[in-house]
Parts: structure tokens; sequence; C-alpha cells
């Protein structure tokens, strides 16, 4: 059976929902002012501690981007530096590293600090805390905001120190198969490099191959190319 419409006559006589819950609200309003009272305090309380929240969190953000252009600054110029840093400089920046990825555990600022304390351990060669540390940072923000390769190269690099040959081959060819891997012309180097540690002349020389036949034109081809010779002769 068809719906029956209503007349223009009855709708206008039909209640009004929006005035009738209007009205309801006044009339509670006036039956319970200390309740509707009470209310307006609790959402006024609530606005107030979320506005201040975010701003101590804003204020703690800059102030963790602040601290560790300072660390990292303070790092990059021991690096540049003509004379090798010492142990002590080394620890120093490694404390204030590690002091900023505590107090800021979460920031972006923090897990970058996490990060230079790989690196700064790797320059010290304590390369068990520097992988360790490497490790740590793929599990933090830094790995969603594009950080993920780049840790992953360092991961490697450090097992190729700590002479764990299988696993550093293992992840340089990842980055030696990825077309697009920023890292892949180093990659493949270091897989000849690896071979030739490991006293596999005839891989060592393979690879360096490849990588001439991959990067022609690239600025150690000639250091390269007497590597060949050099393993070529000794075979």
């Amino acid at each position: 059976m068809a719906e029956k419409k209503l007349s223009r006559k009855e709708l206008l006589n039909e209640p009004d929902e929006f005035i009738s819950l209007t009205s309801r609200i006044i009339k509670f309003s006036k039956d319970n002012p200390s309740t509707v009272f009470s209310g307006i305090v609790v959402i006024v309380v609530a606005l107030v501690i979320g506005l201040g929240y975010y701003a101590y969190q804003s204020r703690k953000e800059a102030r963790s981007h602040e601290l560790f252009q300072i660390a990292s600054r303070n790092f990059e110029k021991e690096m540049a530096s003509t004379t090798q840093p010492t142990k002590e400089i080394l620890e120093k920046l490694f404390l204030e590293f590690d002091s900023l990825s505590k107090d800021y555990s979460g920031y972006i600022s923090g897990d970058l600090a996490l990060l230079y304390t790989g690196h700064v351990s790797y320059k010290n060669e304590d390369f068990d805390k520097a992988l360790d540390r490497y490790t740590k940072a793929l599990t933090t923000s830094l790995s969603k905001k594009g950080f993920g390769p780049l840790i992953q190269y360092n991961i490697a690099q450090t097992l190729f120190a700590l002479k764990n040959y299988d696993k550093a081959i293992n992840l340089f060819e990842q980055f030696a198969r990825d077309t697009t891997s920023p890292y892949r012309r180093e990659a493949h180097v270091s897989i000849a490099r690896i071979y030739e540690s490991m006293g596999k002349t005839k891989e060592a020389v393979q690879a360096y191959k490849q990588y001439l036949k991959i990067f022609p034109e690239a600025p150690d081809a000639d250091f390269v190319k007497a590597q060949i010779a050099k393993l070529s002769s000794t075979a």
C-alpha cells in the first residue's frame, strides 16, 4: 500500500524536532542549573588541559630540535677535523646524543639522536654498540620517515666491520639489486671488498668487474681497476 502523503497543513501542524529539543534543553537548564554549570566547568577544564598539553608538547619538541642541532653540529665539526677525534671527545658526543635519545624518545630529534649514537660508536670502533644502536633506531619513527634504507646500510657496514660477512653480503645484495637505491654503487663495491677480506679472490674480482660494468664512470674506477689487476695476478 502506498504511504499516505501529509498535506502542507498537516506538515505545519507537526511539531518541529529542533525547536522541541531546544525547548527541552532550556527547560532542563532552568530546572537543573547546578548540573549544567558542572558540565560547563568540566568541558572548560578539559579544553584548558588539552591546550596546555599541546603547548607543552610543542615546546618540548622545539627544545629537542634545538638541542639536537647543537649536538649534531658538534659531531659534524669533529668529523670534518683533520685530526682523529680522541676517545674522550667521542665518549662526550655519545653521552650527549644518548641523553637526548632518552629524554626525547618518540620525538623525531630523540630518534635521530639514537641514530647518531650508532654513528659515534662506529667512529669509536665500538661496533657491537653501534650495531645495537642502529638496530634500535630501525624500530623508531625514523623507518616511517624515510630513514630505513640509511639505517639498514649502516647496519650492513657495521656487520662488515664485525666480520659477520654472510649477513653483511645479504644486506648489501639487497641494495645492489635495487636500481633506485642511493646506496647501490657503495653496495656493489662493498660486496667485492667483503670477498677480498674473506680471501675469495675469484669472487672479489668478479664483483669488482660487475661494479665497473654497472658504474664505468665511478670516481674510484681507476682504483678498482688496479685492485682487479692486483688480485688477478695473485689468483
